[in-house]
C-alpha cells in the first residue's frame, strides 16, 4: 500500500458518510438532524432593516412557539449575529433570556434567566440583533455593479444551505417547516422583493417599510429578499403573473427567460398535476456577487450568465446552458419547495429531480439540441468519479452541517437524475409520472424521504421500486455487466455477469439489481439482472452485434467480450447515434481503466467523419471530451505532440468544412461544433486557427468589423492562448471594463490560457485584487491551472496566499474546499496527489477532505493513464494522424 492510498483510506474515512439508513417514511421526530424536535415553529414574523450603502443590518422577529413537551431552554440556529434582545412571552407573562452562543456549532441557546423550565404549550419568542452584509454571494450580500457611468449595489440572499442563520435567528434544519411573515424597511428609492407578493407599502420619513403576505410553510433557506433598483420584464404563464428582474438597462436580455418560463411552467403543472403555489413567480438576475442559481419560492435568483441572453454576444450553448439552469430552477417549485426533502442527506430528493426534470422539459421542446446523446458527458464525469474510492452512496448517511456542501455535487446531480431515468425506462414514463404526482399530492406543504417517494411509485407501477432503487441509491459505485453471446441453432444465447466497476485498484464490494436493456436484431428486451450471473436465449441471429444499453440511459458500463466488441467496432457505422455514444463512452471508460487499450476507443473516433445527419455534432462532442480529457494526462509525456498532431488532423478537415462564418439556415448543432472546434484546435497549438483568431479579434479591437456572437467565446479563448503582451493587456482591459458576467468570465478565462509565466502571475495577482467580484478573482487561479501551462505556479500562488483567498472564498458554489483541490484538477502524478491530500487536510482538516480525495482519485487515474499509453499509443496516433492527411 503506497502513502496514496494510505492517505487516501484515512480521508475517506473522515469524508464519506456511513450508508443511508433504510428507506424508511417520513416522521418529523425521526428525521436527523443538530436540533431537538420538541419544539415546532408554526410561524415566524421577520423584520430586516436593510440599505445597500451598509456594511450592517439589524434585524427583529417574533416566533410562536409549539412546545411539545418541557424543555429547560431553546436551542435554535444563529451565527455572525450579535444578539440584542431575547425574551420569552407566555400566559403568564414576559421572562428574559439569556443568550449563549456557541460559535462552532453556529447556535444560540436560550436559557430562561429566572432558571425555571419552559412549559409545553404556545409560545412566543422575540428577539433583535445586528448581522454583518456578506462580500461573497452567500447569507446576505452585497452585489455592485455600474449602471449609467455610476457605482449601484444591490442586496440580495443567498440562505441554502445553512445561510439563513446568519441573517436571522431560525430552526434551520429542512424538517422545520414554518410560515414567514417578512417586513423590509430600506431608505425611500429602493424597490424590494421577497417570495409573496407585496401586500403594503409605509413611508416612515427618509424610509418606507415593505409588507410581504404570508408564505406557505417552509424551511427556512427558501426564504428571499432582495434590495435594489430594478427593471422588469413581465409576462404570465398556466395563471401565473411572472416577473424577470435585472439590474437597470438589461431587461431586453430577459426576454429568452421570459419564454422559457412560459414554456416550463405549463409543462410541469401538467405533468405534476399539481399547478405552481404562490400567487406571482419572480426571477431575478443577480449581477457580480452571486454563483449558479437558488429556486427560493417564488423570488429565484440567478447570476447574471445563468439568465441574461445577449443576441449580440451570446452563442446557442449559452441560450442552452440558460434553458436548461432555468428549467432546472423551475422544477424545483416542485421538488423542493412544495415537497421538501426532509433532511440534507436525502437532499437528492430536490436536487436529482430537478436536474432529470430539467432534461425532460429541456428535451422536449428542444429536441434539435439533441440533448439525449449530449447529456453523456454529465454523466460519464459522475461514473469516473464513483468507480473510484473517492465517492458516495445517493443517500450519503448523515451529514455533518461543515460538510453539508459535500452532498451538492455530481453524486447527488448527475448520477442521481441518470439513476431516476434509468428507473423510469424500467417502469415506463406513465406509471412513473403516475406515481411522482400521487407523491407530490400526498406530501404536499410537507417533506418527504426516499421511503415516501417509493411507495408512491411501487404503488403506481406494481412493482417492487424500493428494492431496485435501493440498490443504487444506498450504496456506492456502479456495476460492470460482462456481455458475451454465440448463436447456435438459429437462437442467441446471452451470458450477463456483473461485478462493481472500478477505475482503479481493488474493486468495493456490491450487487445492484441492474435493469438492462437489450438490442437484439432491432428488437428491444428488458431483463432485471439481480444476482451475479444470468443467462438467456433469444431467438434469431441477426446480422448486427447485440447492443446493450442501447439508449445509454443505464448507469452501468458494459464490458463485451473480445469477438462482440470487435464486432460491434466493424458494424459502427451502422448503429443509431445513441448506441455509438454509450459504446464509444463504455470504451473509454474501460480504457482509462486498463481494461483495454486506449486504441480501441482511438479505432471508433477515427470513424466518426464517416458519420452523418443531425447527430454528428453530438457524436464529435463525445470525442473532443474524450480527446481533452487523454491530453490532460499525457501532457509532459512522450505521446503529448503526438496526441496534439493527432487532433488537429481529425479536427481541421471539420472545421475547414463547417467554415467559420454559419451559412443560410443553419442549425443551432452545427453553430455549437463550429465553436467547439475553434476552442479544441486552439488548445492543440493549431497555427490557422490561431492566426485566425487573433485576426478576428484585431478587427474587432480596430472596431473594424465585431466578433460574430456564435464564435466570439472561442474566439477570445483563442486569443488568450496566443496572446503577446500587447493583446494581453487588450483582454486585461476589457475583463475590468465588462459591463456583464458573462463577459468577466470570457475575458477572464482568455487571460488564464495565456503562455507567458510572466503574464500568468499578472492574472494570479489580480486574484488578490478587489478589482473584480470575488466568485471570480477566487477562481482564477484554478482557471489559470486548467490551462495545462501554469499548474505549479498557481498551486504555489494559492499555497502562499491561503489566508486571503480563503477569506473571499466562502458560498455554496465558491467552496474554499475547491481553491487548493481546483488548482490541482489537470495534475497527472500520483506524487501530485499525495501533496494535495496532505496540504488540503493541514490547511482545512476534515471539511476539505471529500473534495480533495475526489481530485487525487482523478490525478490518481490519469497517472496511471500516462504509465500505461504513453510509449504505446505514439505509433497508434501517428497512424491515425497519416491516416487523416
Amino acid at each position: 500500500m503506497n502513502l496514496l492510498r494510505s492517505l487516501s483510506l484515512a480521508l475517506i474515512a473522515a469524508a464519506v458518510p456511513h450508508l443511508a439508513p433504510a428507506q424508511s417514511r417520513f416522521d418529523f421526530d425521526r428525521t436527523p438532524g443538530h436540533l431537538p424536535k420538541a419544539v415546532q415553529v408554526p410561524h415566524q414574523s421577520l423584520m430586516l432593516d436593510l440599505d445597500p450603502d451598509r456594511d450592517t443590518f439589524d434585524g427583529q422577529t417574533t416566533l410562536t412557539l409549539a412546545v411539545r413537551r418541557p424543555v429547560p431552554d431553546l436551542l435554535l440556529h444563529a451565527h455572525q449575529l450579535k444578539a440584542q434582545r431575547s425574551v420569552l412571552v407566555t400566559a403568564a407573562g414576559e421572562r428574559a433570556l439569556n443568550v449563549q452562543v456557541d460559535t462552532k456549532a453556529q447556535t444560540w441557546r436560550l436559557v430562561p434567566a429566572d432558571g425555571r423550565p419552559i412549559r409545553a404549550g404556545r409560545a412566543t419568542l422575540q428577539l433583535a440583533w445586528t448581522g454583518r452584509v456578506q462580500e461573497t454571494g452567500s447569507g446576505l450580500f452585497r452585489a455592485p455593479y455600474r449602471s449609467g457611468g455610476f457605482a449601484q449595489r444591490m442586496l440580495a440572499t443567498q440562505l441554502q444551505a445553512v445561510y439563513a442563520r446568519t441573517v436571522f435567528p431560525a430552526f434551520d434544519e429542512p424538517a422545520f417547516r414554518t410560515r414567514f411573515d417578512v417586513s423590509v424597511r430600506t431608505p425611500a428609492g429602493y424597490e424590494v422583493l421577497s417570495n409573496m407578493p407585496a401586500s403594503s407599502q409605509r413611508s416612515e420619513g427618509p424610509h418606507v417599510l415593505h409588507r410581504f403576505a404570508t408564505t406557505p410553510p417552509m424551511p427556512s433557506y427558501l426564504v428571499a429578499v432582495a434590495v435594489g433598483r430594478f427593471d422588469a420584464l413581465h409576462g404570465r404563464s398556466a395563471g401565473v403573473p411572472l416577473r424577470i428582474l435585472t439590474a437597470p438597462g438589461k431587461q431586453a436580455q430577459a426576454a429568452y427567460a421570459l419564454a422559457a418560463t412560459q414554456q416550463v411552467l405549463p409543462y410541469y403543472t401538467a405533468y405534476f398535476g399539481q399547478p405552481y403555489a404562490l400567487p406571482k413567480l419572480d426571477q431575478l438576475a443577480v449581477p457580480s456577487s452571486r454563483d449558479g442559481a437558488m429556486e427560493d419560492w417564488g423570488l429565484i435568483s440567478y447570476t447574471e450568465s445563468a439568465l441574461l441572453f445577449d443576441p449580440a454576444t451570446g452563442n446557442t450553448t449559452h441560450q442552452r446552458d440558460i434553458y436548461n439552469v432555468l428549467a432546472h430552477e423551475v422544477a424545483h417549485q416542485w421538488f423542493g419547495n412544495l415537497v421538501t426533502a426532509a433532511s440534507w442527506e436525502e437532499i437528492w430528493l430536490n436536487e436529482a429531480f430537478a436536474s432529470w426534470m430539467a432534461d425532460k422539459v429541456t428535451d422536449h421542446f428542444n429536441p434539435q439540441w439533441q440533448l439525449r446523446l449530449r447529456q453523456r458527458a454529465d454523466v460519464d464525469q459522475a461514473m469516473e468519479r464513483d468507480g473510484s474510492l473517492a465517492t458516495r452512496a445517493i443517500r450519503s448517511g448523515p451529514v455533518p452541517e461543515d460538510r453539508v456542501f459535500d452532498v451538492f455535487d455530481n453524486i447527488t446531480y448527475s448520477k442521481g437524475g441518470a439513476v431516476l431515468g434509468m428507473l423510469e425506462q424500467w417502469i415506463g414514463e406513465e406509471p412513473f409520472r403516475r406515481g411522482l404526482a400521487s407523491y407530490m399530492k400526498a406530501r404536499r406543504l410537507s417533506n418527504a424521504t426516499a421511503g415516501d417517494l417509493w411507495f408512491h411509485i411501487g404503488r403506481a407501477s406494481r412493482r417492487d421500486v424500493a428494492a431496485v432503487a435501493g440498490s443504487w441509491t444506498d450504496q456506492p459505485g456502479y456495476p460492470v455487466v460482462d456481455v458475451d453471446s454465440r448463436c447456435e441453432g438459429g437462437r442467441t444465447y446471452i451470458d450477463l455477469a456483473q461485478r462493481p466497476f472500478s477505475s482503479g485498484g481493488t474493486p468495493r464490494a456490491g450487487r445492484w439489481q441492474v435493469p438492462l436493456v437489450l438490442n437484439h436484431g432491432g428488437h428491444t428486451h428488458h431483463v432485471l439482472l439481480q444476482q451475479d450471473r444470468h443467462r438467456l436465449a433469444l431467438p434469431g441471429c441477426p446480422a448486427l452485434p447485440l447492443v446493450v444499453n442501447p439508449q445509454g440511459v443505464g448507469f452501468y458500463r458494459v464490458a463485451y467480450a473480445p469477438d462482440l466488441q470487435r464486432a460491434l467496432a466493424a458494424a459502427f457505422l451502422q448503429l443509431p447515434p445513441a448506441s455509438q455514444i454509450t459504446l464509444m463512452s463504455d470504451t473509454f471508460a474501460l480504457a482509462q481503466a486498463g481494461a483495454l487499450p486506449m486504441a480501441a476507443w482511438l479505432e471508433l473516433v477515427s470513424l466518426l467523419p464517416q458519420t452523418h445527419g443531425p447527430a454528428h455534432p453530438a457524436l464529435m462532442a463525445q470525442a473532443q471530451s474524450g480527446l481533452r480529457l487523454l491530453d490532460e494526462a499525457l501532457l509532459g509525456s512522450p505521446a503529448a505532440e503526438a496526441l496534439a498532431a493527432a487532433t488537429r488532423t481529425l479536427l481541421g478537415p471539420e472545421l475547414h468544412t463547417l467554415g467559420w462564418v454559419a451559412r443560410p439556415g443553419e442549425d443551432s448543432e452545427l453553430e455549437a461544433l463550429r465553436a467547439s472546434l475553434i476552442r479544441d484546435l486552439a488548445r492543440v497549438g493549431d497555427p490557422a486557427v490561431l492566426a485566425r483568431a487573433l485576426a478576428v479579434f484585431d478587427d474587432d479591437e480596430a472596431g473594424r468589423t465585431p466578433m460574430p456572437a456564435a464564435i466570439r467565446s472561442a474566439v477570445i479563448g483563442a486569443v488568450g492562448r496566443a496572446a503577446d503582451p500587447a493583446r494581453f493587456d487588450a483582454l486585461k482591459r476589457r475583463l475590468l471594463a465588462a459591463s456583464s458576467d458573462d463577459d468577466r468570465w470570457r475575458f477572464a478565462q482568455a487571460l488564464a490560457r495565456v503562455a507567458d509565466p510572466a503574464l500568468a502571475q499578472q492574472v494570479l495577482d489580480l486574484s488578490l485584487s478587489h478589482d473584480l467580484p470575488a466568485n471570480l478573482a477566487t477562481r482564477l487561479p484554478g482557471m489559470l491551472a486548467d490551462s495545462g501551462h501554469h499548474g505549479e505556479q498557481a498551486y504555489r500562488h494559492v499555497i502562499e496566499h491561503w489566508a486571503a483567498l480563503a477569506e473571499r472564498s466562502g458560498g455554496m458554489f465558491g467552496s474554499r474546499a475547491w481553491l487548493l483541490a481546483g488548482v490541482a484538477w489537470r495534475f497527472n502524478a500520483v506524487p501530485q496527489a499525495q501533496r494535495l491530500l496532505m496540504d488540503q487536510q493541514r490547511l482545512m482538516g476534515d471539511p476539505g477532505a471529500a473534495v480533495a480525495q475526489q481530485v487525487a482519485a482523478r490525478i490518481e487515474r490519469l497517472a496511471g493513464i500516462q504509465r500505461r499509453e504513453s510509449v504505446r499509443l505514439v505509433p497508434v496516433l501517428e497512424a491515425l494522424a497519416a491516416a487523416r492527411r
